[in-house]
């Protein structure tokens, strides 16, 4: 009889320790999951932000000045008087001229 207890008590405390580990290994996995549910939401959020700005850049007209991000003075960043004076057909009246080498000839 002592020895049927002993294994009863013996069988629920192996349950119990069980029961406590699969207990903490849930709690991890309801926590991971939680975490990726965040993470996916913000991936789902930056995604729709993406297609939003792509969404406006393809309803813009082409040519348009906030379509192109690289103006004139960017294209010729600080051209020489050298190269005016070699190609002066592309720098008549000042015209293709950055702002700065403009009031330099003034």
């Amino acid at each position: 009889m002592d020895k049927i207890v002993k294994a009863l008590q013996e069988g629920h405390a192996q349950l119990r320790k069980a029961s406590e580990e699969t207990n903490t290994r849930l709690n991890q996995v309801f926590e991971e999951q939680h975490h990726l549910k965040r993470d996916r939401d913000c991936l789902d959020q930056d995604l729709n932000k993406l297609f939003n700005v792509y969404q406006n850049m393809k309803a813009q007209p082409q040519g348009h000045v906030l379509d192109n991000p690289y103006h004139q003075e960017d294209i010729e960043p600080n051209v020489s008087l050298e190269n005016k004076a070699r190609y002066p057909s592309q720098y008549q009246d000042g015209e293709n001229m950055p702002y700065s080498e403009k009031e330099a000839l003034k």
